[in-house]
């Protein structure tokens, strides 16, 4: 394999000069190719990207050998130190190290992708490739030329590379890796590598016409030429030159010791040749105390004489040219005039130049000639080092700290007004950490043009740019949606086939993963399925999922839960279980202080953590919230609880059980949760106007139908249907016309406390509401009756068999305590009269002999069957149809 000195667009050939009329049609070629990126997925460029970088980590690939061999003779480099460099491409490269760089860079990645929303923001965000970026390459760097170049290819642009003419072809060698990882070819073809001699203003006018960013990698001369001759438009980015510090605080130097100190030194000096603008030039010690001076100067010294030794040893210098040893001479016999007049000292590797330390009396920053020559100083204060270095205002790229978090912080406070950059830890200068500012700024931004769409929009807007996403992203959608188009009115979208159970059953993980519209990126999985039993799985990724619990900390603060709450959470945590970590997780984000029990412990413990915290709220399932109130009504004596405010979630919360808790206890608050589902998250609130099954729709996330449960048709405004959801806001796994089996209907008034949100009411499950014998109940009716008498709990199950021709009803139910059962006829009796009072359908029913008197089964506590990954009852089964 050649190395040849361009690439073009793919096409590799030596070219050692360029003309006008050559330079406007690769400009052009540019700009076709830039028009083509916009539309490439980031995930596809991640993944060529990584795979380029594996061929890095290959040493036996032939790149990499390529590579080795022309760095050797191009660059002044040592080989360790060109071996060393060229491990560092992989790290780079990694989709990790990529994802996370964007995420960091451009805060809402995504935005490349599709118009986002931004909270706060009253419309969406989209952010947009510049279109061709320019990056002008100095002499001997080839790793920050193609660091430059993967910016520009993150962002979607075409990339024009200019190198050196004095320096490596390496960039050459980068491309034709990453075009044999590029089986697209995509963007392979968007680049550009060449290189003419510098000084030719024309050549640079001519290509600046087809650019829209410049990054300059070299001297403020090449910086202002190119800003001096940009056409309007073109942002012309400088990077260096700049020069780096360090400053080791009194308290470091003294724990650390002069070895430890000497070694993080040799290394931010040594790396590299100091050729790197982050490399540190001059090192400050601050030490008020002018009597320690000499043996700072006498530890220092010896010590730092081991490590830069040891340094050369593992990483040797690069060549030097003629000039750069001379100027390394200079340094060293400066040091020696000093010397003579007590206002130096110098050790060296004389006469090597393998490298040089000299001590200053004067505090004055010192510029080194680089190559590993390094100046240091005592001062009294950061005072006195800011009044040395005030003249390179804005030349000061990095600060290197020997202290702690607090030392540091007080260093930004110090020198932030120099245009400082970094300021990192001793030993760390050259190690740029993965999301920090380059030059005080963000280069990708440089790269992308952010462009606000003003102005909410509808819902009509949103639902119909959901459609267009999903059957363009999701292979199930694609095919569910096949007959659906373009989505211009409510009555379009009411003609989008509904989402069933079985449909998220089938393709999502871990089966499949066609519901997805992308793969699997940071995120969470939960469960769903609830007292159904067999559990489906649901995706959300990192952004999806802290809006949902932004969503639900509102929910409890929307409901009464303020600074002055202790709350503790009782749901189930783990097994995939949504509500535990979700409630946590929100009420972090709400005024209130969390006490996370759960309700895995003894009731005894649990309520004794309520007891010890003064915890005034609880949230949990209305269940577990009943058995809690029980013990803590039979133990009252031993247990002084403060419970002013109940959250519940998961199961409907009737009357009966409200007054229940009330009279357990006196005037507590008992509010829902939120109606939420793990499918479709959060979807309606309730204020402290609200109650039972009432709620505020946010209608910024979710879009909700009721239809008739069997025609599937819309009912009219107010009439009681089955929900329909479609979550606006979740596009990875997007829920669409998803039937939640719930029963309800719209609240035809606005709400007393103003807010402008619709209300809607939940009624039930749909599947709760039973048919049998000719009657027609709610699971809702049957636990307000049970309510009604005291000593029964809320634990019960309702099963419905066939008698021969007729329909049975058996009610089994839980007693509170187990010596009840010795007056079961009796309670019995009681129950049957207040399922009577409640379900007038079912009384009618049985008064017509279309039904026999429903069976009453009285259990002991904890002998109805819970579903195990939730705790939940099933509270229908239905044995009439046979499976």
């Amino acid at each position: 394999m050649k190395i040849k000195d361009t690439y073009l667009f793919g096409e590799v050939r030596n070219k050692k000069s360029w003309n006008a009329e050559e330079l406007e049609d690769l400009g052009r070629k540019a700009k076709s190719r830039a028009a083509i990126l916009k539309n490439v997925p980031r995930e596809y460029i991640l993944n060529v990207l990584a795979e380029t970088g594996k061929i890095f980590k290959d040493k036996n690939s032939a790149f990499r050998k390529l590579a080795l061999e022309h760095l050797r003779g191009a660059v002044s480099f040592s080989e360790p130190v060109i071996v060393e460099t060229l491990n560092i491409i992989p790290e780079i490269l990694s989709k990790k190290e990529l994802s996370k760089r964007m995420n960091l860079e451009l805060f809402l990645p995504y935005a490349l992708e599709t118009a986002v929303e931004r909270r706060g923001y009253d419309g969406l965000i989209r952010a947009v490739p510049r279109g061709v970026a320019l990056h002008i390459g100095a002499g001997n760097v080839f790793l920050g030329i193609i660091d430059s170049l993967i910016l520009g290819m993150l962002t979607k642009n075409a990339n024009i590379v200019k190198i050196s003419s004095t320096g490596s072809n390496f960039a050459n060698i980068f491309m034709q890796a990453l075009r044999s990882c590029d089986k697209k070819g995509i963007l392979s073809s968007s680049v550009a590598v060449i290189n003419w001699k510098g000084g030719q203003s024309d050549l640079e006018e001519t290509i600046l016409k087809f650019t829209n960013t410049v990054f300059v990698w070299g001297g403020a001369g090449a910086v202002l030429s190119y800003r001096r001759i940009a056409p309007l438009g073109v942002n012309v980015m400088g990077f260096g030159p700049k020069t780096s510090m360090a400053i080791v605080y009194e308290n470091e130097w003294k724990n650390e010791g002069y070895k430890g100190i000497a070694e993080k030194v040799a290394k931010d000096v040594c790396a590299w040749d100091q050729s790197a603008c982050s490399s540190m030039h001059t090192l400050y010690f601050i030490c008020p105390d002018k009597k320690q001076h000499k043996r700072i100067i006498e530890g220092f010294t010896r010590e730092a004489e081991k490590a830069f030794s040891a340094y050369q040893k593992k990483l040797p210098q690069g060549g030097l040219s003629e000039d750069e040893k001379v100027e390394i001479t200079k340094a060293r016999q400066m040091a020696k005039v000093d010397k003579a007049f007590d206002n130096a000292e110098i050790k060296s590797s004389f006469p090597k130049t393998d490298w040089t330390i000299i001590y200053e009396k004067s505090p004055d920053y010192k510029i080194s000639p680089l190559n590993r020559v390094m100046y240091f100083k005592i001062v009294s204060s950061l005072k006195e080092i800011k009044k040395s270095v005030k003249k390179y205002s804005g030349y000061i790229q990095t600060i290197g700290v020997g202290g702690h978090l607090c030392d540091r912080k007080e260093v930004v406070d110090a020198f932030y007004d120099l245009g400082i950059a970094r300021v990192v830890k001793l030993g760390k200068m050259l190690e740029g950490v993965t999301g920090s500012p380059h030059d005080g700024i963000y280069p990708m931004m440089s790269l992308i043009n952010w462009i606000g769409i003003e102005g909410k929009p509808s819902q009509l807007e949103r639902i119909s740019e959901l459609i267009r996403f999903v059957k363009e992203k999701s292979p199930f959608y694609k095919k569910h949606l096949a007959a659906v188009g373009e989505i211009r009115t409510m009555e379009d979208f009411q003609k989008v086939p509904f989402l069933e159970k079985n449909h998220i059953y089938d393709n999502t993980p871990p089966d499949s993963s066609a519901m997805m519209t992308s793969k699997v990126h940071r995120g969470v999985y939960f469960a769903s399925g609830g007292s159904t039993g067999s559990p489906k799985y649901i995706f959300y990724n990192s952004h999806e999922y802290d809006h949902t619990v932004r969503m639900l900390a509102y929910t409890m603060e929307a409901g009464g839960l303020n600074s002055d709450d202790v709350i503790a959470n009782l749901f189930i945590a783990g097994n995939l279980w949504s509500s535990w970590l979700s409630v946590e997780k929100a009420i972090a984000y709400t005024k209130a202080i969390s006490v996370p029990v759960g309700s895995s412990l003894p009731m005894e413990n649990i309520v004794k953590y309520l007891e010890d915290f003064k915890v005034t709220a609880v949230i949990g399932l209305p269940s577990f919230l009943v058995r809690l109130a029980e013990f803590a009504n039979e133990n009252r004596k031993q247990f002084k609880l403060n419970i002013k405010k109940i959250f519940y979630g998961g199961e409907y919360v009737g009357d009966e059980m409200i007054k229940f808790f009330q009279k357990i206890f006196p005037g507590v608050e008992v509010k829902s949760a939120g109606f939420a589902t793990a499918d479709a998250g959060v979807v309606g609130f309730q204020c402290q106007k609200c109650s039972k099954g009432v709620h505020h729709l946010f209608d910024h996330s979710q879009y909700m139908e009721f239809v008739n449960p069997q025609t599937l048709k819309p009912v009219k405004a107010g009439e009681i249907g089955e929900l329909v959801i479609t979550s606006l806001t979740k596009r990875h796994m997007p829920i669409i016309r998803f039937r939640l089996g719930d029963l309800g209907r719209w609240i035809l008034k606005p709400c007393e406390c103003g807010r402008k949100e619709l209300l809607f009411e939940v009624l039930g499950r749909s599947d709760d509401r039973i048919h049998v014998g000719g009657a027609h109940l709610f699971v809702s009716d049957i636990q307000n009756a049970v309510g009604k008498v005291k000593e029964l709990s809320f634990n019960f199950q309702l099963m419905m068999e066939k008698k021969g021709y007729k329909d049975t009803l058996t009610v089994a139910v839980e007693v509170k305590n187990a010596k009840d059962l010795n007056k079961a006829d009796k309670i019995s009796q009681k129950l049957r009269k207040e399922i009577y009072s409640h379900c007038e359908d079912l009384r009618e029913s049985i008064k017509m002999k279309w039904l026999d008197a429903p069976k009453i089964e009285l259990l002991a506590p904890n002998f109805i069957e819970r579903v195990l990954r939730t705790g939940k009852i099933k509270r229908v089964i239905d044995k009439r149809i046979k499976i």
